[in-house]
């Protein structure tokens, strides 16, 4: 086996152990808080300095990886690591600064029925303050996770980040009687002061950087450059989260901006744990191939990440479809998460199932901009997303309140993931079409008949009165098993890869 496919494996596990760990989070913040509006107030505030947040962590790496590979080509890949380092420490303690300071009127303005609750503002408030005094650390753990992942150490990526939700589960948990809703902020930095630290003992302080190296300004302009684009796109998806909850808190019914944020976050499980894996898998190959002029390679790259992304999350969505009352009520219904809490989420959840499907499939096309380097194209067409998701938001959340917001987010991927993914085709002289509506079929077909299954034995199986975890189980093995049976008679290429014993990988 070569080592990529070991390093695959390996970044796969420790993925699901990330979200696992991030599912546990969410689930801990329900159990206490639940659907009240602390947990409104909470989600509501951290939109904004998390879109920076996001902005940091995944833009950077994104932008980073093919600008490291191009400098390492020449022998400077250290040090151009040290320029970006110096570089965006100072630019993230700059906008830490300016966040702390405009957390309170920003809050104020943005969300003035806070005010209308106990302690609502000044929840909201110190919550920003928090997350943006992050920044500080998260800056330079970008950098470092996405030269890690220029090296193909996917999992020591993945390690570092879950530091950071275990000590914010940590400090929920610990401190959420003295601190209230406030722990979940402070975990998330002292997770990631943490999170810096480990990476600075990993390397050591002597090679963490090269301490007396002046920045070289051009090139970090020159990367700024192609970041700044690359950044903004990737906040797309946050910004358009933070608008559903200016909408959701517009609404005024206490619970929904909870409530959403809690659909959102278990629908978006299998879109973190295949899309983003396969996408950071995907990356550093079709840069390799970019970089050395080799098309054919990249648009195999592009394409075979388009069919195992579809093989797994296909199904994986098509399923919580089917089972979503009962994966609400086994994630978040314990503590102070009710049955009528898990009804409302359940429903909102459904609705948001095409944006997971969507955004998938928009991560892994955006690396081809990425590599490029067109991030500009990806960026000017997120904007207009923007754009779209607030007038859809003003009109389907008036004519139907919470569940529109969640249909917004859908319907917005479905314009997102369409126009990137023809955007691309037309930059790359097009995609293997064959290739891609033959296995796109096959996983249909054979997603169809799992669907049929897993109904047939949910409506003639007595299940319905066992607890969530075993309905799911019973419902959801055989399913897994039949879809893979439908795919192996279809001689797809992907489970003969999986079951070959050695050999030639079949050709796309």
């Amino acid at each position: 086996m070569s080592k990529l496919k070991v390093a695959s494996i390996i970044f796969l596990i420790s993925t699901m152990i990330l979200k696992f760990s991030s599912m546990i989070r969410d689930l801990v913040i329900a159990a206490l808080f639940a659907d009240s509006y602390k947990a409104d107030v909470y989600f509501a505030a951290m939109t904004i300095p998390n879109a920076m947040i996001l902005f940091l962590l995944t833009g950077m790496k994104d932008a980073f990886l093919p600008s490291y590979y191009k400098f390492e080509a020449i022998g400077k890949g250290e040090s151009h690591l040290t320029n970006i380092l110096k570089s965006t420490f100072i630019i993230t303690t700059i906008f830490a600064i300016l966040g702390i300071l405009l957390s309170s009127p920003l809050m104020k303005i943005i969300y003035p029925t806070f005010s209308e609750f106990e302690y609502g503002t000044h929840i909201a408030v110190w919550t920003s303050i928090i997350y943006f005094a992050s920044l500080i650390f998260v800056g330079v753990n970008a950098v470092y996770e996405g030269y890690f992942d220029a090296q193909k150490k996917f999992s020591f990526s993945v390690f570092s980040q879950t530091i950071v939700v275990l000590i914010t589960i940590l400090f929920a948990v610990l401190f959420h009687e003295k601190w209230g809703i406030l722990s979940v902020p402070m975990g998330y930095f002292i997770g990631t002061f943490l999170s810096l630290l480990i990476k600075v003992v990993y390397r050591t302080p002597k090679r963490f950087m090269n301490w007396s190296q002046q920045i070289n300004r051009a090139e970090v302009k020159e990367f700024y450059g192609i970041f700044w684009p690359v950044g903004l796109t990737i906040a797309v998806g946050q910004i358009n989260l933070m608008v559903n909850t200016f909408f959701g808190a517009r609404l005024g019914e206490e619970g929904i901006v909870s409530n959403l944020n809690y659909a959102f976050r278990l629908v978006n499980i299998p879109q973190a744990v295949f899309g983003v894996t396969i996408a950071t898998i995907v990356f550093p190959i079709i840069a390799k191939a970019r970089s050395e002029s080799n098309m054919i390679d990249f648009r195999k790259g592009i394409e075979k990440g388009i069919l195992y992304l579809l093989i797994f999350l296909t199904p994986a969505l098509a399923g919580m479809c089917v089972l979503m009352q009962e994966l609400v009520s086994l994630v978040y219904e314990r503590g102070a998460f009710t049955s009528s809490s898990t009804q409302i989420t359940a429903s909102y959840a459904i609705l948001y199932i095409g944006s997971t499907f969507f955004y998938s499939i928009q991560a892994i096309v955006a690396k081809g901009f990425y590599t490029m380097q067109k991030g500009h194209y990806i960026m000017r067409i997120g904007l207009i997303s923007v754009l779209l998701n607030v007038v859809l938001n003003w009109t389907l959340s008036g004519k139907f309140g919470a569940e529109g917001i969640a249909l917004s987010a859908s319907l917005v991927a479905v314009f997102y993931s369409v126009i990137t993914f023809t955007t691309l085709w037309k930059l790359v002289g097009g995609l293997n079409k064959t290739y891609l509506l033959k296995n796109s079929f096959q996983v249909i077909a054979a997603t169809v008949t799992m669907i049929f299954g897993v109904l047939f034995a949910d409506k003639f199986i007595e299940i319905a009165d066992l607890p969530p975890f075993l309905h799911i189980l019973i419902i959801a093995v055989p399913g897994a098993i039949l879809y893979f049976l439908v795919l192996m008679l279809f001689k797809n290429e992907f489970v003969k890869t999986i079951i070959s014993k050695g050999g030639n990988k079949p050709s796309s």
